[in-house]
């Protein structure tokens, strides 16, 4: 009789036990993670061979006015997909800054002046938006060479900046 008692002991434990190893789920976990990055580099130049890219910053000091600066610029498209988008080219000078500033300014030797935008309320920052391309073909590189001609009466500091801007 104690050993019935002793069976049904052990067959109450077991159900027990794998009772409490149920869980709520019924299947194993899968999970997907990516890190997705910006799809265009840009690189600038002074002779159109050697690139810097990081950080992008390219100073040339001081200049005189009348005189000019050359640099390139490279924008790669790094995805397998066409990139829709266009290019921001602003010139700040804290001191202000005109289109009249300059007595040309020419990408790949196209006169793009006409292309220059004093934006209204910021006597600081003109603009060469107008002038762009519609975007990237997948893989697609592009190098444009800037030529930028200073009036003579122009001082201050010019800083411009580039960039890639989605549509």
């Amino acid at each position: 009789m104690n050993k019935k008692y002793i069976y049904s002991f052990v067959a109450l434990l077991t159900i027990g036990l794998v009772s409490a190893g149920l869980v709520d789920y019924l299947s194993n976990q899968a999970e997907v993670s990516v890190t997705v990055e910006s799809p265009v580099l840009l690189e600038i130049s002074t002779d159109g061979n050697t690139w810097s890219s990081n950080p992008v910053t390219l100073s040339f000091g001081s200049i005189y006015g009348g005189e000019s600066v050359n640099f390139w610029i490279k924008d790669t498209n790094l995805a397998d997909v066409p990139i829709i988008g266009y290019s921001s080219k602003l010139v700040t000078n804290d001191g202000g800054v005109t289109c009249n500033d300059f007595a040309s300014v020419t990408a790949n030797g196209n006169d793009i002046s006409s292309y220059c935008d004093e934006m209204e309320g910021s006597p600081n920052k003109i603009n060469f938006d107008a002038y762009t391309a519609a975007g990237l073909d997948a893989g697609e590189v592009n190098t444009n060479e800037i030529n930028l001609v200073f009036k003579q009466n122009a001082e201050g500091t010019y800083i411009f900046t580039m960039q890639k801007m989605s549509a």
